[in-house]
C-alpha cells in the first residue's frame, strides 16, 4: 500500500512535486501509476471472450473483451455454455478499425455467423472449438466476506445472492461451508472445519451452485475468468476466486439444434478431455 499526499487545486504531487509538501520525498501519483506492472497475458493460450453485448445489423455483431488467447479473422469458434458453433466474419478493434487479429486486453466487435442467434447472450463466452471453456453447475471457491446486510448478519448454507463473474451474473446458492478462518480478540487466526455459518470479515471455503450452468475457469488457470463478487440487494458482500469445479454432467447446456452427430461427438470428446 502506497500513500501519496496530493492536492487537486494546485496539482501538488500529482504530476510534479511542490514546496507545499516538502516533507514528502516519495514519487508522484503519476510516477507510481506509470510503474505499475500490468498482469501477464497469454496470447497463445486458449481463447476466452466473454460477451458483453450484441446487436443485429446485416449479421450478428457481438461486443466483448479478449481476456485470454488471440482471435483472428475466419476463426471457427464455439459459444459456451451452449456449445453452438460459429465463425468470425469480421473483426473490429476498440477504435472501430478493421483488424486481422486481436490480442489479450483488446475490446473487440466481432461479426459472427451462427445458426441460432438467440443463444448469444451476455455472459456467454467465445472460445476455439479445440479448447472449449469448462461448464459447471457447482464449484468450490475461496471467499473473503465484506459487510453483510444488517438483517442477514450471518453467511450460512442456503444463502442466496447474485454472483458476478466476467460478464455473467445470476442467482447462486451456497451449498456447503467447508472451512472458515477468523481472527479472535488476541489477533490469532482460528480455522474451523465445516462450521454452521460465517460472519463479516471471515475468510472461508465453500461450495456454490449457480441457478443455471455457467462457464468459468479456475483462478490459477485464468485469473480474469476465475474471480468474482457476490452481491445482495445491490451491496457487495464478498469477493472470491474459483478453486475447483465439477464439470457439468451434460458437457454443454442444451443440444446443438443444427449440429450433426459428428459435431456433437467432437464436443463430447473435448469436454471429456477437460475433465
Amino acid at each position: 500500500m502506497i500513500y501519496v499526499p496530493i492536492e487537486g487545486l494546485s496539482g501538488c504531487n500529482i504530476q510534479t512535486k511542490q514546496d507545499r509538501c516538502g516533507w514528502y520525498t516519495g514519487p508522484t501519483l503519476l510516477e507510481i501509476l506509470d510503474d505499475i506492472k500490468m498482469p501477464p497475458t497469454n496470447a497463445k493460450g486458449p481463447l476466452r471472450i466473454p460477451i458483453l453485448d450484441k446487436m443485429k445489423d446485416k449479421d450478428l455483431v457481438i461486443h466483448g473483451k479478449v481476456e485470454n488467447g488471440t482471435v483472428s479473422l475466419g476463426d471457427k469458434l464455439a459459444l459456451m455454455p451452449h456449445g453452438s458453433f460459429c465463425q468470425v466474419l469480421s473483426l473490429l478493434d476498440s477504435k472501430g478499425q478493421v483488424v486481422k487479429f486481436a490480442p489479450p486486453g483488446e475490446n473487440v466487435q466481432i461479426r459472427l455467423n451462427i445458426a441460432d442467434e438467440e443463444q448469444v447472450q451476455r455472459g456467454c463466452v467465445l472460445c476455439h472449438r479445440d479448447t472449449m471453456m469448462p461448464v459447471t453447475d457447482i464449484f468450490e471457491a475461496e471467499l473473503q466476506l465484506l459487510d453483510l446486510l444488517e438483517y442477514k448478519p450471518i453467511f450460512s448454507k442456503g444463502y442466496n445472492c447474485v454472483m458476478h463473474i466476467h460478464t455473467w451474473n445470476d442467482e447462486i446458492t451456497v451449498k456447503d461451508i467447508i472451512q472458515v478462518e477468523e481472527t479472535d480478540e488476541k489477533g490469532e487466526k482460528i480455522v474451523k472445519q465445516k462450521p454452521q455459518f460465517a460472519r463479516a470479515g471471515n475468510k472461508l471455503i465453500c461450495r456454490i451452485a449457480p441457478r443455471c450452468p455457467v462457464s468459468l475457469e479456475k483462478f490459477e488457470t485464468i485469473q480474469q475468468m476465475g474471480r468474482f463478487t457476490l452481491r445482495d440487494e445491490s451491496k457487495t458482500i464478498a469477493i472470491g476466486k474459483v478453486l475447483k469445479y465439477k464439470p457439468f454432467s451434460k458437457g454443454i447446456v442444451g443440444a446443438m439444434s443444427s449440429g450433426s452427430t459428428a459435431a456433437k461427438k467432437t464436443v463430447s470428446q473435448v469436454v471429456t478431455a477437460q475433465e
